[in-house]
């Protein structure tokens, strides 16, 4: 016969086993967001360590750092992926706004660095490497958006830091970080 003590027992240990798993596959949720976060800012951060062979890749050739049609396809490309994967379209569209204008920002830094200290590498070719890196790497920002809304996830500023300190790339301001972690705030689903 069981007592009430050994009852009282049992019940407490289920309680507890119930309690700590809960706690458990809780911290494994939150361990796989921060990981998607982390993922998607080391993302951004990549995406933009190539502004050094754009800009010089430009300055060898002459070319304006602004190039409003390659904006467009840029950023066309972002909505209609981002509309595909459930996010809502428009918040993507200003997240992606926001990233040319800091990358165009950073060029300009570059060459203006160039001006005392010319640069000692040999750009990568813009057409046949960077551009199709870029664009890889925008459709996985994109992905990585979608994968971490649609789990539940949600930026907010609990991630600033964590941003901060994963965007390293030199002529990007604390400013420029600010406005880039800011237009992730407004990322949305659809619905």
């Amino acid at each position: 016969m069981v007592s009430k003590v050994e009852k009282v027992i049992c019940s407490n240990t289920i309680f507890c086993v119930i309690a700590l798993l809960t706690i458990v596959l809780s911290n494994e949720s939150t361990s796989a967001q921060n990981s998607d976060i982390e993922t998607l800012f080391q993302l951004i951060n990549e995406r933009l360590s190539y502004m050094e062979h754009v800009a010089l890749y430009k300055e060898n050739t002459k070319t304006p750092i602004e190039d409003i049609q390659r904006e467009a396809v840029v950023i066309d490309n972002a909505v209609e992926s981002a509309n595909e994967l459930g996010l809502f379209g428009p918040s993507v569209e200003s997240f992606f706004r926001v990233q040319i204008s800091v990358a165009k920002a950073v060029q300009y830094r570059y060459r203006a660095d160039w001006l005392s200290t010319p640069p000692t590498f040999v750009p990568l070719d813009l057409q046949q490497v960077i551009r199709p890196k870029l664009s890889e790497l925008g459709e996985s920002i994109v992905k990585e958006l979608a994968t971490f809304y649609l789990d539940g996830g949600q930026i907010s500023d609990e991630h600033r830091i964590l941003f901060h300190d994963t965007i390293r790339i030199k002529n990007i301001s604390a400013q420029d970080k600010t406005r880039l972690f800011d237009s992730l705030l407004v990322i949305a689903t659809q619905n």
